[in-house]
């Protein structure tokens, strides 16, 4: 009786998980020009060569981290499973920073900040380098439009 219980609890609490991203599962393949809101980070990461700990030597990686307001599912990327509900994205300018130093302003000006993202070509998680399931090259960074 317990265990049945425990089941339908848990496959209640999924249903409820998927159900809360209320919006069709995003077709990453097919996205063309992608927006995203949220509150902007700034976290540290271990890098080469454990990738384990920055106070034992491996390299600092500073990545920015869009904690999304609410997850969304996506889809149709190798390195993300089928139907996977998202709540953070790894962002970076999509041209290099000495090309992009307004958006690099931008990005540094906005951490802690809620903001909308806009870029192209979304992928998924692939690298010891990618610090969130999901990941944008982006072109634009705005305050959230109201």
């Amino acid at each position: 009786m317990f265990g049945t219980r425990l089941i339908a609890v848990v496959m209640a609490g999924a249903f409820a998980i998927h159900a809360e991203a209320a919006e069709p599962c995003m077709d990453l393949k097919a996205s063309k020009v992608v927006q995203f809101e949220g509150t902007l980070t700034r976290k540290i990461f271990a890098g080469p060569p454990n990738y384990e700990d920055v106070r034992k030597g491996d390299r600092p990686e500073p990545a920015y981290i869009l904690q999304l307001k609410k997850p969304i599912c996506v889809a149709g990327d190798e390195f993300i499973g089928q139907d996977k509900l998202i709540d953070r994205v790894q962002i970076f300018p999509e041209y290099e920073e000495k090309e992009n130093k307004a958006l690099v302003r931008a990005l540094r000006g906005s951490i802690g900040k809620v903001v909308a993202v806009e870029g192209v070509s979304p992928f998924g998680a692939h690298t010891g380098h990618h610090h969130a399931p999901l990941l944008l090259p982006i072109s634009k960074i705005t305050a959230p439009v109201r």
